[in-house]
């Protein structure tokens, strides 16, 4: 029955891709027949008009002729938008999608003015304290098993939740990228805090420039680069520093996560917020990078919102996450603001 399931499941995917092909298939047929066709047209009824004019006497070939290339002239001139159309076609579908985005980022400021929002504060304070914190989700409210919470520097912290978006939400509220809600976050000074979510980012270029992501390569020495891919288990990347690749697909899951640690051993920030990060690294990896924090970085707090996969006591504090389906929700779909011309 499962086979039987997942076999429908994908034919009605398939079934998706085939009906949009068909529907372009079709579109691309018909403008063709339209220009191909007046195409042909243009050359047959300059012709057809002027014959009856030939055959009774009333105007010699060669007059035929002139009248024909005449015609031919001015159709020219004048098929500029038949010949045009489909690069005219895909300027418009382009302009639409660049409209509707910047559409979508002027609205960002208001958006949502009337739901509540998360006090989030930045301070000096060394430490991350979060009270009463209440998260409008999608489809259900978001909060922590604990109403307050205070993580100190060096501390280990293991907020455990289900798979799905209840981890990026706090992730994002912790950034300050998802606002709304209601309970207060204080976190120290944004350039001491690293943020890993599941997935990590390569960007495009040089493998020291991924490393040293987002500062420039250049802020760092090569022997602290090596270094840092040494401790993280990427040794074999030395050599490749300074190779140009699409990383991102070159290395796999694991790696570009390993990677992303590598980036936080180089950078050595003050406080680590993952949201998933150590879930996806293999066993080995993980007990690496683990002995990283409890030995040289031992003083680098850490906030992870993962999976309960601490088999060697890593962490010191475990609280979980509690999804409240009849809280409070937000969709940004249903709050838009359309901008003011």
């Amino acid at each position: 029955m499962s086979v039987k399931r997942e076999k429908q499941l994908l034919n009605r995917v398939f079934e998706n891709v085939l009906e949009a092909t068909r529907r372009i298939v079709g579109a691309v047929t018909r403008l063709t027949w339209v220009t191909s066709g007046y195409g042909w047209f243009t050359i047959v009824a300059p012709i057809l008009v002027a014959s009856p004019s030939y055959l009774s006497g009333k105007m010699t070939f060669g007059q035929l002729m002139v009248a024909v290339g005449a015609f031919n002239q001015v159709q020219t001139c004048l098929r500029w938008f038949v010949d045009n159309f489909s690069i005219l076609a895909d300027w418009r579908a382009t302009r639409q999608r660049v409209a509707s985005f910047q559409t979508a980022v002027a609205t960002m400021d208001r958006l949502g003015p009337s739901v509540e929002h998360i006090d989030l504060e930045e301070t000096e304070n060394r430490s991350i304290r979060i009270d009463d914190l209440c998260i409008a989700a999608a489809d259900s409210s978001i909060r922590l098993s604990e109403p307050h919470l205070e993580v100190t520097p060096g501390e280990r912290t293991l907020i455990v939740g289900e798979r799905g978006q209840g981890g990026a939400v706090l992730l994002n509220a912790i950034i300050g990228i998802w606002p709304w809600g209601r309970g207060r976050i204080t976190r120290p000074p944004r350039q001491s805090m690293m943020f890993l979510p599941a997935r990590a980012y390569i960007p495009p270029g040089s493998l020291r420039a991924a490393l040293a992501y987002p500062h420039a390569p250049g802020d760092y020495e090569d022997a602290a680069m090596t270094g840092a891919l040494t401790d993280v288990g990427l040794e074999r990347f030395k050599p490749l520093l300074d190779t140009t690749d699409r990383w991102d697909r070159r290395l796999h899951e694991d790696e570009k996560q390993t990677l992303a640690f590598a980036r936080v051993r180089l950078q050595r920030p003050r406080w680590l917020v993952v949201n998933g990060a150590f879930d996806v690294l293999d066993a080995a990896s993980r007990r690496r990078i683990e002995a990283l924090f409890t030995g040289p970085f031992s003083d680098v707090g850490i906030v992870d919102i993962g999976q309960d996969l601490d088999q060697n006591g890593f962490f010191k504090r475990k609280l979980h996450l509690v999804t409240d389906p009849d809280g409070p929700t937000f969709r940004p779909a249903e709050h838009s603001v359309s901008p003011a011309v």
